[in-house]
């Protein structure tokens, strides 16, 4: 969860960033957060799908183990 705050502040910074641009009008500032908002979402999306397989291979089972009774 951490590194999603992290994305959060850093867009929050972002459009605090944006929005003191003079030069740009109301519409470029929004599509410059939307595509910031995407652009963040992306990277989330790619850290946590690498992250959750940890780089482990899957448990298999071992056939060579006999049970005896």
């Amino acid at each position: 969860m951490g590194i999603t705050a992290l994305f959060v502040i850093l867009v929050v910074i972002l459009i605090f960033l944006v929005s003191y641009i003079p030069k740009l009008t109301f519409r470029k500032k929004i599509f410059i957060a939307i595509a910031a908002l995407l652009v963040c979402l992306a990277v989330l999306a790619f850290v946590f799908a690498t992250q959750f397989g940890g780089g482990r291979e899957p448990v298999q089972e071992n056939e060579t183990l006999e049970i005896t009774k």
